[in-house]
């Protein structure tokens, strides 16, 4: 799931925020239900010619079940038109019962970013994921393209979970308020949202119906000095 609100009204596609630096927080209540949120933490620092680092912790669950989530990030230029990063990510699931141990991972991904032109960019990214026996290795790639200025438009192919098709879409008017809507297939979820970019701060609410379960409400309040 995306621990954003931009990127969760847009299908879950994973598309890189590009503020220079932010600091966001999130809020996730899956289907509804309080003891299935999420709470996030989100930094990130652009050190210019030397790249861009990030941090990220995430918190899922209740007293009764939770897991907890721990990143850290490295990713420069490599060319004009060429970047790519490394990621290491820590997981940690535990219960309130005595009798079972908590269980704690470690993974690494590495992601590359290429902007082939003024209108299109393609982006990947690929790691383990040790937790999950049926899938340890994972992985996503995307194409966005800005059709027209102000439109951003983009297809991804995830096999994260079961292989997904997500498609998304941005439309930023006067540069500061923003409509989103995207979709992702198996199982179907379709997704809108809403965003506002004020001075420095931001806000971003998403709302996804999966074809299984209810609605998911989500939201991301951001500070970009």
């Amino acid at each position: 799931m995306s621990t954003h609100a931009r990127q969760a009204a847009m299908g879950g596609v994973h598309l890189n925020d590009t503020a220079v630096r932010s600091v966001t927080i999130g809020y996730r209540q899956g289907y509804g239900m309080a003891s299935m949120a999420t709470r996030s933490l989100d930094a990130r620092w652009n050190l210019g010619s030397r790249g861009g680092m990030e941090a990220e912790y995430i918190h899922f669950g209740d007293p009764i079940y939770y897991e907890q989530q721990v990143a850290a990030g490295y990713a420069v230029r490599i060319t004009d038109w060429l970047s790519a990063g490394i990621r290491g990510r820590y997981l940690r699931m535990a219960t309130d019962d005595a009798h079972y141990e908590a269980r704690q991972w470690l993974a690494t991904e590495a992601h590359v970013q290429a902007t082939l032109s003024q209108r299109l960019t393609l982006y990947a990214e690929g790691g383990s994921r040790s937790w999950d026996e049926a899938k340890p290795w994972q992985a996503h790639i995307g194409l966005a393209y800005r059709a027209v200025e102000g439109l951003t438009t983009v297809v991804e192919l995830d096999s994260r979970e079961q292989t997904r098709v997500r498609m998304g879409a941005e439309y930023c008017y006067r540069r500061h308020y923003f409509a989103r809507m995207g979709l992702a297939t198996n199982p179907m979820t379709i997704a809108f949202g809403l965003g506002a970019r004020l001075g420095i701060y931001g806000i971003d609410l998403a709302v996804e119906h999966n074809e299984y379960l209810s609605f998911t409400p989500q939201i991301s309040l951001s500070v970009c000095p």
